[in-house]
């Protein structure tokens, strides 16, 4: 497992053609994300106010990953067409999963539905197969308290992705590792990890979170 703090694309420069067996990460949104949740206000998310980065981004994506490797990339419906669009240009889009989550989050009050899920664009680069059964593609895993991160995944929803497009030992990347879910998911179902976060100080609660779950388990 090797998380760097730097920006992703460097990490990604440094990385050999076609050597990553599955991408699974959550990039930023592009609308200028601020956290207000509860009594945690946590740093805004860097690159967050526009989506210039992405075609590059995704481009070097494509060098990287193994043929028939699968792809995972969190969205929302705001910028969906944006994420879409420069993903077909080098990935097969199979599916938009939606993370469907325990209670709803915030937003316009009394002028909007409240929102109660996310996006994942499922995307292959081939004609990888998935393991175990054919799944619905509406996913249900409980929202996490945001400890560590304004938008942290649930570790257990992380591991059901690495599993359902993995073997064990392969190579997952998160590029936007956030709250370190991802690298969680990957130690408990014995998969190799890499990836990187830009922000110092989410880095820094990351790998605190991380080295604590990876001393807790060897205690056990």
């Amino acid at each position: 497992m090797k998380v760097t703090n730097e920006d992703n694309m460097l990490m990604m420069q440094r990385i050999e053609n076609e050597t990553i067996d599955l991408l699974l990460t959550d990039p930023p949104f592009g609308m200028d994300f601020q956290s207000n949740y509860r009594k945690i206000k946590h740093e805004k998310i860097e690159n967050d106010n526009n989506l210039n980065w992405f075609p590059d981004w995704i481009k070097e994506i494509k060098r990287i990953m193994k043929q028939d490797a699968h792809l995972y990339i969190f969205c929302s419906w705001h910028k969906v067409e944006v994420f879409k669009t420069e993903i077909e240009k080098y990935f097969n889009v199979k599916n938009i999963l939606i993370w469907e989550k325990n209670n709803t989050g915030m937003g316009d009050l009394t002028g909007d539905f409240a929102p109660k899920y996310e996006m994942i664009i499922f995307c292959s680069n081939g004609v990888k197969k998935l393991k175990g059964n054919r799944d619905s593609n509406i996913i249900k895993a409980k929202k996490t308290g945001n400890e560590y991160h304004p938008t942290q995944k649930p570790v257990n929803l992380m591991e059901y992705l690495i599993e359902k497009s993995t073997n064990i030992n392969d190579l997952v990347m998160d590029c936007f590792s956030g709250s370190g879910s991802t690298a969680i998911a990957a130690y408990n179902t014995n998969r190799d990890f890499i990836g990187c976060e830009i922000n110092k100080q989410f880095y820094d609660k990351a790998m605190e979170r991380i080295n604590n779950h990876l001393a807790q388990q060897k205690l056990f």
